[in-house]
C-alpha cells in the first residue's frame, strides 16, 4: 500500500534527511484505517486532513499532500510494521495514545466502527506496544468526543 513511502524510509541518509518520517508514518496509518473497509467515506475523507494536522502540526496543504501520496500507493501494501516501528521508537506513550484516539476518530467519522477498522487499529496499537487498557481508553475518549 505504501510502497512510495516505504521507499522513502529506505533511502540512504545521504539522499534525503528523514525530517518528516514521523509525519509520513502517521499519515500512512491514518489512511490505512480509513481504507480498512475498502473505501474512504466522504466523512472520513474530510476528517483525515483535520486529524493529521492536529496530530502533526503540518499545514492543511502538507497534510493533503501526504494523504494523497499514501492513497496513490494503496495497491502496494507491504505491512504496517515499517511505520509503527519508527513511531514506537520515537513517540512517547502519551503521543501513541493520542494517535490511537485519532485513528478511532477517523473510524467514527461515518458514525460507525467497521470491524476491519477496529482490527486495523488494534493491530497498530499492538505494534506500538500499547496495553489493552490503553487501547480501550483511547476508544472511549474518541466515542465521548464523537458524542
Amino acid at each position: 500500500m505504501f510502497k512510495h513511502i516505504l521507499d522513502w524510509f529506505n533511502k540512504p541518509e545521504t539522499q534525503e534527511a528523514p525530517s518528516n518520517q514521523t509525519e509520513r508514518a502517521i499519515a500512512a496509518l491514518m489512511v490505512e484505517v480509513a481504507l480498512a473497509d475498502d473505501s474512504i467515506e466522504p466523512q472520513e475523507r474530510d476528517k483525515l486532513p483535520e486529524m493529521l494536522r492536529h496530530h502533526t502540526g503540518l499545514t492543511t496543504q502538507e497534510c493533503l499532500g501526504l494523504i494523497e501520496s499514501a492513497e496513490q500507493e494503496v495497491d502496494h501494501a507491504v505491512s504496517l510494521y515499517e511505520f509503527t516501528q519508527h513511531l514506537d521508537k520515537t513517540l512517547e506513550i502519551d503521543k501513541k495514545c493520542e494517535l490511537i484516539t485519532r485513528l478511532w476518530q477517523i473510524s467514527l467519522a461515518d458514525n460507525e466502527i467497521d470491524r476491519y477498522e477496529e482490527h486495523t487499529i488494534r493491530k497498530i496499537a499492538d505494534l506500538l506496544h500499547l496495553r489493552h487498557s490503553e487501547f480501550m481508553q483511547c476508544k472511549h475518549q474518541a466515542l465521548e468526543a464523537h458524542g
